[in-house]
């Protein structure tokens, strides 16, 4: 298989066997037309991972009229396959969020601005990410509960809400204690025929890593393992599709596309209803007798709190917004900063031809189990959880991998090369991958710590609410996330020098990056320049309304989720982790969904 047939084969992947997931309604045109012809209990701000979970939750209960309000409309076809999640990057659904510079990082980004996506549609994140289904250590939730006074979000308190979504579907692994069957979210392993898939546990066994059946198990996951996914029948199973339409039947549930929330409507320290945009550009009100919930995610929830006054009070002050309540909003942006820069080529000796067609014929087998109904992310469904130093009881570094397959660097949709795509980079960058792209196909290693210490914060570019806002990520500020990331750039170098590796043909390439180019390869001062370049955060954004007990002067929400000070109005998403959570993110915000559901039944008495 020649490299236009890989590229062909790619294309109709892409174009065949699709069918798009589409709420079956939409409120918005007479929403526009009529705001009050409906009177709503409930207004929920964004429907992604947590939103479309709190709407459908919410109208379980048919005296309540719930108003679903996402800013996008219906995911596009291509999501619905997880072997191309990457190709949702960066297009008309994803929100497309950049950094502000950074004076330490980000030097080998476009404008050394770093890219931050997040889910512009219905189902949100849940419907672009790589469907992770990773929950997060004890130890995280004991956190939560004992360092930052959220009781009520223990481990075990949480583990109720996980097993309440989750429809666990591999029976040979099920094990009832952690995991149930028959809720909503499907959850089932991937597949994969990638033959570094072997070659790469070979050589952790090699230097005793162990094995693990499942990665969400009680005690601390250290090894390497398939992860569990967030698929059904080999698509994606996004919270659109496990939550909201299953509930599109019933009469109480109203939900509006493309309605972008601008501000929430507060007298007299009461929630009491939302400011939209209509398609038309006006700007319309509606409102409800019960509550605001605002799920609008780690980037656009903290703005949208600022906009309605309630932050910052010298912030809002500088933008000339009158404050409601001084809380700090915006901050405690936190995320899992990884370094995709471990790259290996496939030096085993034989004619290109052979090269070419193996990564040709690779690429059909992997696709064909999408026809069969079998999930799979290729080699990324293989994971490492890693402790950086003997004396921790929890990993700090998580290991994924992925393959490009020869020469498909520039073969997006959107004509944007990948390592742009996922991690921003600009194109001086992006040519030394390209150029061992024409080596052979690219195996990327990619240690991520998982207990990031450093925090950035989001704050506003202007008082349009159309404007997205400034954000800071001041991550890796800290000696110590330098040397944990260290730690796992070690780990894979040791890895490539494993009998496996080396008889496998897989050789650790120098990434030759002209800013690097005073440093010796494999040095520390190597590594460190390529972090300062190179590193970027892994799509895990939380934080940045931050939950605590009623005394923390940290906190913007009460461990019922309740904004401080404010009477009807809650956020439930990944924005209230008071710390983010040692494993890809999504499965906690559907339960930060799930549990906050359950919170405002049982306030109304309805649980």
């Amino acid at each position: 298989m020649n490299v236009k047939m890989i590229e062909v084969t790619i294309f109709l992947m892409i174009i065949q066997g699709y069918h798009t997931i589409i709420y079956p309604t939409d409120y918005a045109s007479a929403l526009y037309e009529d705001p009050t012809q409906v009177t709503f209990d409930f207004i929920v701000v964004g429907g992604g991972s947590a939103g479309a979970t709190v709407a459908a939750r919410l109208s379980e209960i048919p005296e309540w009229n719930v108003l679903l309000l996402e800013a996008g409309g219906d995911p596009p076809e291509l999501t619905e396959n997880p072997l191309l999640w990457t190709h949702n990057l960066r297009t008309q659904c994803d929100w497309s969020f950049l950094s502000e510079k950074n004076p330490s990082l980000f030097k080998g980004m476009e404008q050394e601005r770093c890219i931050i996506s997040r889910g512009f549609m219905l189902g949100g994140s849940s419907s672009i990410n790589a469907m992770v289904y990773l929950r997060g250590t004890i130890n995280d939730f004991s956190q939560w509960k004992n360092n930052y006074g959220c009781h009520g979000w223990g481990y075990e308190d949480v583990l109720l809400y996980f097993k309440k979504s989750e429809d666990f579907v591999d029976t040979s692994r099920y094990n009832p204690k952690i995991h149930s069957q028959g809720g909503p979210l499907t959850v089932t392993p991937f597949e994969t025929f990638d033959p570094a898939y072997k070659i790469i546990t070979d050589s952790q066994e090699l230097i005793n890593v162990i094995k693990l059946d499942d990665l969400n198990i009680i005690k601390p996951a250290v090894g390497y393992g398939n992860f569990d996914s967030t698929t059904r029948n080999g698509r994606r199973c996004s919270t659109l599709k496990a939550f909201l339409i299953p509930s599109s039947s019933r009469p109480n549930l109203y939900v509006a596309k493309y309605t972008i929330v601008t501000k929430v409507l507060i007298k007299d320290d009461v929630a009491v209803g939302v400011e939209f945009k209509c398609s038309s550009d006006e700007f319309k009100s509606v409102y409800c007798t019960k509550e605001v919930v605002i799920c609008a995610g780690p980037i656009k929830s903290p703005q949208l709190l600022m906009l309605s006054g309630i932050g910052p009070k010298e912030h809002l002050n500088d933008h000339g917004i009158p404050t409601i309540k001084d809380l700090p909003v915006g901050f405690n942006l936190q995320d899992h900063m990884s370094l995709p820069a471990l790259v290996f080529t496939d030096r085993k000796c034989r004619p290109m031809e052979d090269i070419i067609n193996e990564s040709g014929d690779l690429v059909k087998k992997e696709i064909s189990l999408y026809s069969k109904n079998i999930a799979t992310l290729g080699l990324t469904n293989l994971m490492t959880f890693y402790k950086s130093n003997d004396d921790l009881d929890y990993p700090d570094v998580q290991i994924i991998n992925f393959r490009i397959p020869f020469n498909t660097t520039n073969t997006f949709p959107n004509k944007i090369n990948v390592f742009t795509n996922m991690f921003g980079y600009a194109k001086e960058v992006t040519n030394v991958y390209d150029e061992l792209n024409l080596l052979s196909d690219l195996i990327v290693m990619t240690p991520i710590i998982l207990q990031p210490l450093s925090t950035g914060r989001v704050m506003l570019n202007s008082i349009n609410p159309l404007d997205k806002p400034k954000i800071f990520l001041n991550y890796l500020s800290c000696d110590e996330e330098i040397e944990t990331l260290l730690k796992g750039i070690e780990f894979i170098v040791t890895l490539s020098k494993t009998k496996s590796m080396i008889d496998a043909g897989l050789v650790l390439e120098e990434l030759k990056l002209s800013n690097c180019a005073d440093h010796i390869w494999d040095t520390r001062d190597y590594w460190i320049c390529v972090i300062q370049n190179l590193a970027a955060p892994f799509y895990h954004v939380v934080g940045t309304c931050r939950m605590g007990s009623e005394d923390d002067s940290c906190s913007v929400v009460d461990p019922k989720l309740r904004v401080k000070g404010i009477t009807g109005m809650r956020v439930i998403d990944s924005s209230v982790m008071p710390k983010i959570v040692s494993a890809n993110t999504n499965a906690a915000s559907i339960m930060i969904g799930e549990k906050g559901s359950d919170i405002i039944k049982e306030c109304y008495g309805m649980l």
